[in-house]
């Protein structure tokens, strides 16, 4: 399975043909309710992120650099191109982040790529703050560097790098009823959320979600409880 995209108005998940998941392109501030439920968690902590730079499989898993972000929507819109297979093929066609979509999550230090030898982009993912909680918006594998986990490799690194910041969990918008996105999540660890659990800055994503034509029915939220760090 693979992994995920997000855009404008989506993020879509895919296996390990390019993309993972459709959630929503909302900017990545953090809400009222966001930074009272972060500065509630644990306490941030001074330490060297092993998360950082991390060698994969001949990739390098790392921070994404400016100058590589005029190439991401072009990852993103070949990833997409897997719904085409799917219950939902109109998400091929969604529209891909924006530029100054890129440079606000990248402020908020929430893009990772996989970088190739040569120092192309094979996979990147987006991610921000959402009720006190990491949330992923967008993942997404270039087709070419499909189905070899990749994307899976991309995550661990997130999830690592999570905890080591004091999260107590990860959340996610998905289709339910794609294989590669809910059933794919659940074996990754999370689980579907109840609607009395979903904070409210989850619940605005899947707002705009359905105003921007996501069909509701086929939407859930998803949650991935994290250990905390040692040390934390």
């Amino acid at each position: 399975m693979k992994e995920f995209r997000e855009s404008t108005a989506r993020t879509v998940h895919v296996q390990e043909y390019g993309i993972l998941e459709i959630g929503t392109g909302m900017p990545p501030t953090l809400d009222k309710e966001g930074r009272k439920a972060r500065s509630q968690a644990a306490k941030p902590r001074s330490v060297k992120m092993e998360t950082e730079n991390t060698p994969w499989r001949g990739y390098t898993l790392r921070r994404a650099r400016p100058e590589e972000l005029a190439v991401l929507p072009e990852v993103e819109h070949l990833a997409a191109q897997q719904f085409l297979q799917s219950a939902h093929p109109f998400a091929a066609q969604l529209e891909s982040q924006s530029l100054e979509q890129l440079r606000e999550y990248q402020r908020h230090g929430g893009i990772w790529v996989a970088a190739t030898a040569e120092g192309g982009i094979a996979a990147f993912v987006l991610c921000k703050e959402v009720d006190g909680a990491a949330y992923i918006a967008e993942l997404d594998v270039h087709p070419a560097h499909a189905r070899q986990g990749l994307g899976r490799a991309l995550f661990e690194v997130l999830k690592r790098h999570a905890r080591e910041r004091g999260y107590r969990a990860m959340l996610l918008t998905t289709f339910r009823d794609v294989p590669w996105n809910a059933p794919n999540y659940e074996r990754w660890g999370f689980r579907i959320m109840r609607d009395d659990e979903v904070g409210p800055g989850l619940r605005a994503i899947r707002e705009h979600e359905t105003r921007m034509g996501l069909p509701e029915a086929s939407r859930v939220c998803m949650v991935l409880p994290l250990e905390a760090a040692p040390g934390a």
